[in-house]
């Protein structure tokens, strides 16, 4: 948890140390939810940095986790999930120094940090839309004034099943290439059918879109030609293989 105090240069070197062994230490007989929830947020905030400084940060939390069960008996559990909610600005800066780190070190036209946070923006968004649309055909069908097609609707809760899953492969680095095929399908249905749907739950809607058919058609098919196009290239530049670093000349040696 954020509680343990590591200096920015030793941090990295105290992660390593604690290694793959300490990090499967088993539990104390005592942990339940509680301990669970918090594993389960440490390996949230670590999933997309390198193998061995996640491993190490779990490493240090389940020590840190069985010494207080250890210690604090019955009153473990409120002292835990405590720490764990004050600690979560800690952690996340915590992570943000280990991005930052890898960041400077990282080949020049690999943008480590921008590329992410901008798939991770636009992944937002879509399920933002999904959500929105969903939850108003949703009201619609409720209200008993639902006169859309069912597959328009159908394909648009797909949509939105398919952006949760893609938001969620994201996070994890050797993901990514897939997230985004599966982000840029989750675009296309929540786009391209989720406009009509959504349409289709309001008379005001219904009767601006047959106003200007061939605009918003135009518009529709442009916003999800740009938005598929951007999660294949974010697939894309995530599946390319990093370039092998030149091997020195002899007369360097």
């Amino acid at each position: 948890m954020s509680d343990a105090r590591l200096e920015p240069e030793g941090a990295l070197e105290a992660d390593r140390a604690l290694g793959l062994e300490a990090s499967a230490r088993p539990l104390h007989p005592a942990a339940g939810r509680i301990d669970a929830a918090v594993i389960g947020w440490c390996r949230w905030y670590t999933a997309d940095l390198p193998d061995e400084v996640a491993a190490g940060r779990r490493a240090e939390l389940a020590s840190d986790l069985f010494e207080e069960r250890a210690h604090s008996g019955a009153g473990a559990t409120a002292s835990i999930l405590g720490r764990a909610i004050r600690g979560i600005p800690a952690d996340l800066a915590w992570r943000g120094a280990r991005l930052r780190g890898g960041a400077l070190g990282a080949p020049r036209g690999t943008f480590p940090l921008a590329m992410p946070a901008l798939a991770h923006l636009a992944a937002i968004a879509l399920v933002a839309w999904g959500v929105f649309v969903v939850w108003r055909v949703a009201r619609s069908v409720l209200l008993g004034d639902w006169h859309g097609a069912a597959d328009v609707a159908e394909l648009t809760a797909v949509g939105l099943v398919l952006a949760l899953v893609g938001s969620w492969l994201l996070m994890v680095a050797r993901h990514r290439g897939f997230a985004g095929l599966v982000l840029a399908v989750a675009a296309y249905l929540l786009i391209r059918f989720g406009t009509y749907a959504l349409v289709d739950t309001s008379v005001t809607f219904t009767e601006f879109f047959a106003s200007s058919t061939a605009q918003m058609v135009l518009l529709n098919r442009v916003a999800t030609g740009a938005a598929v196009l951007f999660f294949l290239s974010m697939s894309a530049w995530w599946a390319a293989p990093t370039p092998a670093a030149p091997e020195p000349d002899e007369g360097s040696r």
